[in-house]
């Protein structure tokens, strides 16, 4: 009886986990304050203005605008976010043992590495395709740095700044010997927080995914598919409950 006492105290320990969901939280208030601070602007215009950095935009402004250059964005923003998800639940994959009796562990690594360096590579496609485009006025500067541009400022800090914290998740590979298991383990976690600064970007930067579409269905249908991985990942699964015990020391819970 004692013993269970114990280990429940034990069990309610915060972790990474209980952080990450709090900053994913606190992501999902920041968007609904975006949008009811949005909501009375759009409402007060008869007319309402164009998307910036879209076509209409820089027609008004009388600036060229690349629609080769648009259609390879998008497409590349679209396999990124797919390459993402498949990421992410792959990895979550990788952690669960019953599934390698049927394939190999080293298998599921490199299909999972290979995943995570595909959508980096598209991501990367899908920032610079930007820079050719006059109406966004986006540098090497504003490329790197995140919230220091001027169009879509906060969306598209929202994009680089998930894109940098996925890219350094990934690099952390090469350090994973000098900060040891658990440590490296808590830092790649924070790919979930990636994964959300990443959606907001996809969600605020333009409406085609607030609206019922094809485009919208597969946003949402990747996002719910990440957060229930996310909950199957954070949540303790009965065998570990049974065989924490037994990993104590001996004598430690009397």
């Amino acid at each position: 009886m004692v013993k269970a006492v114990v280990h429940g105290l034990r069990g309610r320990r915060p972790n990474a986990f209980a952080a990450l969901a709090a900053c994913c939280a606190l992501l999902l208030v920041l968007l609904a304050l975006c949008l009811v601070s949005a909501a009375p602007a759009h409402a007060a215009e008869a007319t309402p203005a164009p998307i910036p950095g879209s076509p209409l935009d820089a027609y008004d402004k009388q600036l060229p605008y690349d629609v080769g250059a648009h259609k390879i964005a998008r497409l590349a923003a679209l396999i990124a976010y797919a390459l993402m998800v498949a990421t992410v639940v792959l990895g979550v994959l990788l952690r669960m043992r019953f599934l390698q009796h049927a394939v190999n562990r080293a298998t599921f690594y490199g299909a999972h590495m290979v995943l995570a360096l595909s959508a980096m590579i598209f991501g990367g496609i899908h920032g610079l395709t930007f820079i050719y485009q006059p109406v966004w006025h986006i540098g090497v500067v504003q490329f790197v740095v995140p919230f220091s541009g001027g169009l879509q400022r906060v969306p598209v800090g929202f994009g680089i700044l998930g894109t940098e914290l996925a890219i350094a998740v990934a690099c952390a590979v090469w350090l994973q010997r000098r900060l040891g298991y658990h440590r490296w383990l808590r830092f790649h976690q924070f790919a979930y927080l990636a994964f959300g600064l990443i959606w907001l970007h996809v969600f605020l930067v333009h409406p085609e995914p607030r609206h019922l579409n094809v485009v919208a269905v597969g946003v949402a249908a990747g996002a719910l598919t990440v957060l229930v991985v996310f909950l199957i990942r954070a949540l303790p699964s009965r065998s570990r409950l049974r065989q924490r015990p037994f990993s104590e020391r001996p004598g430690a819970a009397g």
